[in-house]
């Protein structure tokens, strides 16, 4: 490793006071940021858990585990790495911010003990090696840039401490574009998670184009994290991605004036928000969004809403959805009963089964959309989940999460434009195995895109996007792969 950095010793030295503060004043009634480290821990507990079970289904035959597939396992095998910083991959390179921040973690006792054997991580790096060690949503856990075991997602959480012990969120902008389109046939791309700037992205980026689409809808979420250009008043891990991977990769040429759009998401709220509404919705790109992440586009017959389910997030690691309440007062003086309604969000309402409502300390991004339309939107197209998923019409009856809420929803998972993933292996019934037939996965989905990359039917499978068309009050739907084969459509329909 190079010497440190300045950077990553101003950075370090922060954290490290903050959260000797944080011990310091335990027993105070009140802690900004002993919420923060206790969910990082907890992630940390289920995490391992997750990824425990997860070592059969790695090798062949490829057993699927009957397990719960509703948690979050992005910070799963820091408890090993932290005991075993050796079996890091490429843990020669890593820098000094990465592995200091680790010390750091165990210094203030973050990081709980693993239950991942040396046995198991073997098992799992032998997969990770060669592209068949996929989780059950198909996150990929594998070696290379942007898979599961790359070091550099450990920016997310440095990132968000920084946010939340120091720097504060970017304040919030409430004068959301109200927008019309033609009532002529208009044609929408939408991609979803396709902030990589990696060679995937770029076949999407070519594929989108190609069927000439009249918008460009992007529903969040730039990697690492989407940081602001380097601010020596914000210190951030990985500046400049917000730039790099969204607004130099924007299509530009290909996309008439106004026609572009771009959402928030959780890795964009890892760094505050600040790379987002600082440079990306500042830029002439998008600035037709009047610097907001919400807004509408409307026609005679429809109105797009396309919303900010990451600013107000309930949780530190932003995985769960929520309105904040300027969306839902906007969404209700706006919505016009007599016309069709499409939503975007980057969060999804349900988990990857579309079975589990996605509530977290109360907050539901469910509920913020039912008291915000006063009824399920006829579409709803979100990413968050690195999937291309059709499920079936979908209605929300009464629960222990709520009451009913009116009508039917066609829900769409578009999250699969840039990151690598597999066939999500939680969606097939139990003792089924790769390749998964349409028979093999569970009920409500009436399509997933799966096409294998090579020639393993338990590996990498391709990226892609989605488009909506609509004529009049009619809409057309479809999936692509990433080199423009169509997948799937629907049949143009009166809905």
């Amino acid at each position: 490793m190079a010497d440190m950095t300045a950077q990553e010793t101003a950075i370090l030295d922060k954290l490290d006071r903050a959260m000797a503060a944080d011990r310091q004043d335990a027993a105070q009634e009140w802690d900004k940021s002993k919420d923060a480290f206790d969910d990082m821990r907890q992630a940390m507990i289920e995490g391992d858990a997750l990824l425990k079970a997860m070592i059969p289904y790695f090798t062949p035959p490829h057993p699927r585990p009957d397990i719960g597939i509703d948690g979050n396992i992005e910070l799963g095998i820091v408890p090993f790495w932290a005991k075993h910083p050796d079996e890091i991959p490429y843990h020669k390179d890593i820098p000094h911010l990465i592995t200091g921040f680790l010390k750091l973690l165990q210094k203030y006792d973050v990081i709980p003990e693993p239950t991942i054997t040396e046995a198991d991580y073997k098992q799992l790096h032998n997969a990770a090696v060669k592209g068949t060690a996929i989780g059950p949503d198909g996150t990929s856990w594998g070696i290379n840039p942007f898979e599961q075991l790359d070091y550099r997602w450990l920016e997310a959480p440095i990132n968000a401490l920084l946010v939340k012990l120091d720097y504060g969120k970017y304040p919030f902008p409430t004068t959301p574009a109200h927008l019309h389109f033609s009532t002529d046939k208009t044609c929408f791309a939408v991609t979803g998670d396709w902030g990589t700037g990696a060679q995937d992205a770029k076949s999407v980026r070519k594929a989108a184009m190609d069927q000439h689409p009249d918008y460009l809808m992007h529903l969040g979420d730039v990697y690492y994290t989407g940081t602001p250009k380097h601010d020596e008043k914000r210190l951030f891990a990985g500046p400049g991605t917000e730039i790099a991977h969204l607004i130099d990769f924007w299509p530009k040429t290909d996309m008439k004036p106004g026609r572009s759009f771009t959402m928030n998401s959780n890795h964009e709220m890892y760094p505050g928000g600040w790379g987002l509404f600082a440079d990306a919705l500042s830029d002439t790109l998008f600035a037709h969004q009047n610097g907001c992440s919400y807004g509408l586009l409307e026609n005679d017959d429809w109105q797009i809403f396309y919303l900010d389910s990451a600013y107000d997030s309930p949780d530190f690691l932003y995985m769960y959805g929520a309105l904040t309440n300027d969306q839902i007062t906007f969404v209700q003086d706006k919505a016009k009963p007599k016309k069709r309604k499409i939503l975007m969000t980057h969060h999804t309402p349900f988990d990857v089964t579309g079975k589990v409502e996605q509530v977290k300390d109360g907050k539901s991004l469910l509920r913020d959309v039912g008291a915000a339309f006063g009824c399920l939107p006829d579409y709803w197209y979100f990413g968050h989940i690195h999937d291309g998923i059709v499920y079936a019409p979908k209605t929300v009856p009464k629960s222990k999460e709520g009451p009913a809420i009116p009508g039917t929803c066609h829900m769409r998972c578009a999250g699969h434009a840039s990151m690598p993933y597999g066939a999500p292996w939680g969606l097939a019934k139990p003792g089924t195995h790769p390749p998964f037939k349409p028979a093999d996965y569970i009920g409500g989905i009436d399509f997933i895109a799966g096409t294998p990359k090579g020639s393993d039917p338990a590996g990498l499978v391709k990226n892609g996007f989605m488009t909506f068309t609509l004529t009049g009050d009619q809409i057309s739907e479809a999936f692509f792969d990433d080199d423009g084969k169509l997948t799937w459509s629907s049949e143009l329909e009166l809905v």
